[in-house]
């Protein structure tokens, strides 16, 4: 709420976000000092405004469709492979996990659990897959579910992986998102699985957004494209560079 409220807004006060979420000034203040410390905003007097750090928004979704095509195919190329047979795998929505499940359609004796209204459509023909969406509310931007009663189907069941596509990586604030919906089902998914496998293309390198997933230790797989200048290297994880050099 706090994150929406500033987006929205600018700034916040303390005293209006504790009379609309009936909570007391000091649990905003502690709130506030959290956000400040992953660089979400900054404290004032009274309350809080935007972080001066340059946050990474999201396009719309179907503006995300047409950019970097050829990149997030490959990115999903990589990490189809990565995927053994027999395995149960998350996937959350994105326009470069679109990319991975359609890569994915090639395998055999797998199963996809997604909140991906597209994804689920995509999957569901195939015999050789097995896929479950993600009860929730839809959004109206992006074809998806999300919310408290898909968190809560999350929590039932344990997977092999978690494939998930951030708006931005860096390397010691670990992949973020620019909306707290997206960013809950996304982190969500990746506690409840074994390895955590991210696809990022190359604009979303070195970049933060406004509200953390995980940390860069909680990777195990980070998948990028050619067009990544500089080099990158994970905690306890490993990164691979999908053969890709181009413009789009």
């Amino acid at each position: 709420m706090i994150l929406d409220r500033l987006s929205r807004d600018g700034k916040v006060t303390t005293n209006e976000l504790a009379a609309l979420l009936h909570v007391s000034s000091e649990t905003i203040r502690r709130d506030f000092l959290d956000l400040e410390g992953q660089g979400n905003l900054k404290r004032v007097h009274g309350g809080a405004v935007l972080s001066d750090r340059k946050i990474l928004p999201e396009p719309a979704f179907s503006d995300r469709l047409k950019t970097h095509a050829g990149a997030k195919m490959a990115i999903g190329r990589v990490a189809a492979g990565l995927i053994p047979p027999g395995s149960t795998v998350f996937v959350d929505a994105g326009t470069t996990t679109l990319a991975f499940a359609q890569e994915i359609l090639k395998h055999q004796d797998l199963r996809l659990i997604t909140n991906s209204i597209e994804i689920a459509q995509m999957v569901a023909p195939y015999p050789n897959l097995e896929v479950l969406l993600l009860g929730g509310k839809p959004h109206s931007e992006v074809p998806a579910t999300y919310g408290e009663l898909t968190l809560s189907e999350v929590d039932r069941f344990l997977a092999d992986f978690a494939v998930i596509s951030p708006v931005a990586y860096h390397s010691t604030r670990g992949a973020t998102n620019y909306a707290l919906h997206e960013a809950e089902v996304a982190r969500k998914m990746i506690v409840c699985s074994k390895r955590c496998v991210m696809l990022c293309h190359a604009e979303k390198i070195f970049k933060e957004s406004r509200v953390a997933i995980c940390r860069p230790e909680e990777i195990d797989h980070l998948i990028t494209d050619g067009n990544t200048d500089s080099q990158l290297s994970l905690p306890r994880g490993e990164v691979h560079v999908a053969p890709f050099q181009g413009a789009e």
